[in-house]
């Protein structure tokens, strides 16, 4: 089985780790490193960062269906299959149908349901209570193609977007690894997708990270725990950002939402449209995470005051 990998980002390096072990891949391909953090220095990609951890060496190419030096060793040496997860590049031919069995994705969803950028954070902020991921060859519109095989799980009330995606990565690794006896037996099942039941999970925008107090307590708490650990949910105390980590909600009526409502063992409630928000971890600009109680403890918050 001669494979080839592509990857970038999170989710990707999640697979990687657990399929390389079992399928040596002769090539991997990632992204050229990105500028990021407050010193703007050069950062590899999650996936290159796990890759040459497990001893390889990955090719960097931001244009890899017209890279020459790929489509030479694909013209030469071409792959049985290439497996792209979390890529954020599309792949199009002749690299696309260029491997002899094409190309396959493990998307972190029950396709066709939330194909896109975002499909873990977009499920809990609908508040699902159960996801999946999905096993399909690559074809050339987004996360539409034929499905091979898939897997439910369950998403529990405080379940959050780290956790679920290391429970996704898991889980469509081991669907990958039983498929491809299949795959390379070329009698493999292809499922077409029922395009009347798709729907998209677009990427995360920075407008979408700040908590608004005039929506329902459970509508914020499945907000923070999407956005959770990256980029993070927050709101605004005496003008200075507060990032909200965990929360729990609370039903009954609280007046004046974004208004401190009182305190549960010591841990802030806000007032939100329906409900309230206890806040059980928070982040204060530029301090480390901490409890609510700790945070509300130290910044002396008073029962009425303003979160924005």
């Amino acid at each position: 089985m001669k494979a080839w990998f592509f990857g970038s980002g999170h989710f990707a390096a999640l697979c990687f780790r657990d399929i390389a072990v079992h399928l040596r891949f002769e090539r991997v391909v990632t992204l050229p490193p990105g500028v990021g953090g407050r010193g703007k220095a050069l950062r590899l990609t999650p996936l290159e960062e796990q890759a040459r951890l497990l001893g390889f060496d990955p090719f960097r190419s931001s244009k890899p269906s017209s890279d020459p030096i790929l489509l030479e060793d694909l013209a030469k040496n071409p792959p049985d299959l290439a497996l792209v997860i979390d890529f954020s590049r599309l792949i199009k031919d002749p690299l696309l149908n260029g491997p002899r069995l094409g190309c396959f994705n493990i998307h972190p969803s029950l396709l066709p349901a939330y194909r896109g950028a975002a499909p873990i954070q977009r499920a809990l902020m609908d508040g699902q209570t159960r996801t999946g991921v999905t096993l399909f060859r690559l074809v050339e519109r987004m996360d539409a193609g034929p499905i091979v095989a898939q897997c439910s799980v369950s998403v529990g009330p405080e379940s959050t977007a780290g956790e679920l995606t290391e429970n996704l990565a898991r889980e469509g690794s081991q669907i990958f690894l039983k498929s491809l006896e299949c795959l390379c037996g070329s009698y493999a099942e292809y499922i077409a997708q029922d395009e009347s039941a798709s729907t998209l999970a677009p990427k995360i925008d920075k407008n979408e990270e700040r908590l608004c107090w005039s929506q329902s307590a459970e509508t914020l708490h499945n907000r923070v725990r999407a956005l959770n650990p990256t980029p993070g949910a927050y709101c605004c105390h005496s003008g200075r950002r507060l990032k909200v980590w965990r929360t729990r909600p609370l039903g009954g009526y609280f007046p004046v939402g974004g208004r401190l409502a009182g305190f549960e063992e010591g841990f802030p409630i806000v007032a939100c449209a329906a409900g309230g928000l206890i806040l059980l971890e928070v982040q204060p600009e530029g301090k480390s995470p901490m409890t609510g109680a700790e945070w509300a403890r130290g910044s002396r918050i008073k029962e009425g005051e303003l979160l924005e």
